[in-house]
């Protein structure tokens, strides 16, 4: 049975390797916006202005929302902040 003592050391542990594999998906989609492409299917990327550093692949969404409603839609998204 682990302590008081070993529990919090491995929670702290958890949660900075949680913040690591955040930061990591942050800097991911950091990259692609610097490009501008979906890494997924490679249209343009767009800005969804509901929440900060949130961006979208301009295929997301139903028919009405995408860029090209003959195209098929792509899933990608993803936050910078």
């Amino acid at each position: 049975m682990l302590t008081a003592a070993q529990k919090r050391t491995e929670t702290r542990a958890a949660n900075k390797a949680a913040q690591a594999r955040m930061e990591a998906a942050r800097a991911e989609v950091r990259r692609a916006v610097a490009t501008g492409r979906c890494p997924t299917c490679g249209r343009e990327l767009r800005r969804n202005t509901s929440m900060a550093g949130w961006y979208q692949c301009s295929q997301y969404g139903a028919v009405g929302f995408r860029a090209d409603a003959s195209q098929p839609s792509c899933d990608w998204q993803g936050f910078t902040e």
